[in-house]
């Protein structure tokens, strides 16, 4: 997600830290655990042999390279991390060693991993959205009779309200929260399998190993999605839906933020932010510039989803191993898109008397408040938001 330099520079730490290769090498390890002990309340797998498997994840150290190193054979980092813990226990509880990974497949694994590694992400997503449309909801509230000139084709239109811009923004954000909780209730689900899909190893059980499975993981029950991934890219592009708009936020804030329009700002001017390396007089809009980057990544990233989307059989070929490649990028996009809107939802500035100016300068000489009509569509808006406005 964020490898170079560069990119660090853009990437909320949070969501960094989702997908590092600790967290990732964690996420794959209590799969495993987990998948034992799922299998053991089933009789399928001895009760102690889940025991020592679990002892195993939690105490196996991986070095992250050497791990990288050994799958770039198998181009699966399963592969080599179910050796290393075969390894281990056949050290230590060489009973247990068969019973590792028991049914599963190395996609199961890698699957299961990213929704673990995505969930904590997901989860402050809905935190992080939540407080930015309260917040944007009472600005919208406070401004709902504060005249600006509306803008169509980059040109001066005809009057809107401050609130009416605002709330649209709000609105637009609590419909994304909605449906990424939506879509994460289905997508972020376990992937459990086996090689082909049937479960084929587990017999009449693997249906209770699947939901003994999932609650251990607290992820979504689902029947193997290796190939049909609908829901998994639904959420996926919800995810890019709200980079989008939040994209669009940022676009008329850095506008409305130019010297010579004024109206809005995304903080209050200080000494250092938005810095020039060579203009000292220039504050740049940096919050901006972090959620229009992920912006304007999020379409190639999210058509290179859905073009992995088209696999062969039963378990596909280059498709879904791409996508591990894909899903922390897309995360990272919407990690920098939650740093823009905690800033305005912190401190956007709203300069009144300039919009004001504005309008008079472009002929709107006799008005002192918004026709009734403006007030009103923003008052609707504002009851759409109602249940953030308590």
């Amino acid at each position: 997600m964020a490898g170079s330099l560069a990119a660090r520079t853009l990437a909320r730490p949070s969501f960094e830290t989702a997908f590092q290769a600790h967290a990732f090498v964690r996420a794959m390890l209590d799969f495993e655990a987990a998948l034992a002990e799922a299998q053991a309340l089933e009789g399928l797998v001895p009760a102690e042999a889940a025991h020592a498997i679990r002892s195993a994840c939690l105490e196996l150290a991986i070095d992250g390279e050497a791990l990288v190193a050994e799958a770039k054979e198998s181009a699966s980092l399963a592969v080599p991390l179910v050796n290393r813990l075969r390894s281990a226990l056949a050290q230590r509880s060489p009973s247990a060693a068969p019973y590792v990974h028991f049914g599963a497949t190395s996609q199961d694994v890698l699957d299961t991993a990213t929704a673990l590694c995505l969930k904590p992400c997901l989860e402050e997503a809905d935190r992080a959205l939540e407080a930015v449309v309260r917040s944007l909801a009472r600005r919208a509230r406070e401004h709902r009779s504060t005249p600006m000139m509306g803008r169509t084709l980059m040109q001066p239109a005809r009057p809107i309200t401050a609130g009416l811009k605002i709330a649209r923004w709000a609105v637009a954000l609590a419909q994304d929260r909605e449906r990424l909780a939506e879509a994460q209730a289905v997508g972020l689900a376990i992937q459990l399998g086996g090689p082909v899909g049937a479960l084929e190893a587990l017999g009449a059980k693997g249906p209770a190993v699947r939901r003994h499975l999932a609650l251990r993981l607290s992820l979504a029950e689902a029947r193997a999605w290796h190939v049909h991934r609908n829901a998994w890219i639904e959420l996926l592009d919800c995810m890019g839906l709200t980079v989008l708009s939040a994209g669009k936020i940022a676009r008329d804030v850095s506008l409305l933020s130019q010297p010579e329009v004024g109206e809005m700002l995304e903080s209050p001017p200080r000494a250092g932010r938005g810095a020039s390396s060579s203009m000292p007089h220039k504050r740049n809009p940096v919050a901006c510039a972090h959620a229009l980057a992920a912006a304007i990544r999020i379409p190639g990233l999210l058509c290179s989803l859905h073009a992995a989307s088209v696999a062969e059989h039963e378990r596909g070929l280059g498709g879904w191993q791409a996508e591990f490649a894909l899903v922390p990028d897309i995360a990272g996009a919407l990690g920098s898109s939650l740093e823009f809107l905690d800033t305005i939802a912190r401190s956007l500035v709203i300069d009144a008397k300039r919009m004001q100016a504005n309008l008079r300068m472009y002929g709107e000489r006799e008005l002192e408040a918004p026709q009734a009509y403006l007030v009103g569509a923003t008052d609707e808006l504002l009851a759409e938001l109602g249940a953030y406005l308590t």
